[in-house]
């Protein structure tokens, strides 16, 4: 298997920028490429043998750059990757170290600082006024509209997959098989997997489809029964192309909305097609990445990254009600969700007035029969005193 000596090369250029001072030596600057463990005997060298596991071929120079560095006065005789097993085999002059490399692999945290701001602020805005303007709106019902079209947009899919799946098991036997990838809006290509046999070891072979002049296509394949699979499920795939294309908007990165001002606290806001995410920016503090709070388009569930268990504890339970009472505008929002924002906010606010409008009758038939009460008790003790004058007033 041909090698790339540009792997070792560019980590010996790295190394030696960073630490000019380290005295290491590369004897063969070509990587073997072998998942056979070659015999130092063969070598004819009294060479030293060291193993690093589990590094992937994408990881392989930045894990050649740390092991020179941490490893001054060796000389590597020749370096051995093993692309099966994913290790990398040095054989030096002498032991070398790999604990640097080790602890480069852990990510490292650092307490967070702001624990009694974060408390303060989320206190103010549980405890803050209602906001009635027309023009902002809640993070939740901004969340909730992501969720209602992700979900769409999997109920869409699933049930063209179910249909599919019918016909091809017709078409071709029960042990065929068939998938619905994600439709790649940047290049609009929708991508199907098919199987001719539902065995472990065999892959999806994957088909894609594009329109033009409102006429479904093949546009590539990896399998050799595509025409077949077409024949079968043309007419199903033009229209699931056609229903998936409409959420274009939504599932279009560049339409995202980040770092977003809310109107009433000092949370900063990203909203994607993936969710809602909420994220700290307090003044005088640098804490923006230590906290966020996450709400997913894929689930009812939130998740709060905060390296605090008092933040984290203290939020439990009351995610929704912050998003609830966090608000932006609507003019930042996406632009393809405005129009509907505006819509659920207006339906909202109507309704609020019309629960005020009853709560406020409701009180005043209230009143109403408490002033009738006392008016009859009123006559019935001027009665009283009518036929008993001698009674005490």
């Amino acid at each position: 298997m041909a090698f790339n000596p540009g792997i070792l090369e560019g980590a010996i250029t790295t190394a030696t920028t960073h630490n000019r001072i380290n005295n290491y030596t590369i004897a063969n600057k070509t990587i073997v490429y072998s998942d056979t463990v070659l015999s130092v005997k063969d070598l004819g060298q009294d060479l030293k043998v060291s193993i690093i596991s589990d590094v992937s071929e994408y990881s392989l120079e930045r894990c050649l750059q740390i092991i020179f560095e941490s490893n001054p006065n060796v000389v590597f005789n020749i370096i051995q990757y093993s692309r099966n097993d994913k290790k990398v085999y040095f054989y030096t002059n002498q032991e070398i170290t790999t604990k640097e490399y080790e602890e480069s692999k852990l990510k490292k945290y650092k307490p967070f600082t702001s624990i009694s701001e974060m408390l303060e602020e989320t206190k103010s805005i549980l405890l803050a006024e209602k906001n009635n303007s027309s023009d902002c709106v809640s993070l939740f019902d901004v969340a909730q509209l992501l969720k209602k079209l992700n979900h769409d947009y999997n109920i869409v899919k699933e049930g063209y997959e179910s249909q599919f799946k019918s016909i091809i098991k017709n078409a071709f036997g029960d042990s065929s098989s068939i998938v619905i990838h994600e439709f790649d809006y940047k290049k609009k290509i929708l991508s199907i997997g098919f199987k001719r046999w539902d065995l472990y070891d065999y892959d999806y072979d994957e088909i894609n489809f594009a329109k033009q002049n409102n006429d479904l296509y093949i546009v590539k394949s990896e399998s050799s029964y595509d025409t077949e699979v077409f024949t079968e499920l043309s007419s199903g795939l033009s229209k699931l192309y056609d229903e998936l294309i409409s959420f274009a908007d939504y599932k279009n990165k560049a339409n995202d909305k980040y770092n977003t001002k809310s109107v009433n606290s000092n949370f900063s806001v990203d909203i994607s097609h993936d969710g809602v995410r909420i994220f700290a920016q307090l003044q005088g503090n640098s804490y923006s990445k230590d906290f966020s709070l996450f709400s997913s388009s894929d689930t009812n569930k939130y998740l709060i990254k905060c390296n605090s268990s008092i933040v984290n504890e203290t939020l439990k339970d009351k995610e929704s009600e912050i998003f609830k009472r966090i608000f932006v505008k609507i003019d930042d929002c996406p632009v393809w969700s405005q129009a509907k924002l505006y819509e659920i906010r207006q339906n909202q606010l109507a309704e609020e007035r019309r629960l005020e409008e009853a709560r406020q009758l409701e009180n005043k038939k209230i009143e109403e029969e408490i002033k009738k009460k006392k008016t009859k008790k009123q006559k019935r003790l001027e009665l009283k005193r009518k036929i008993f004058p001698f009674l005490k007033k």
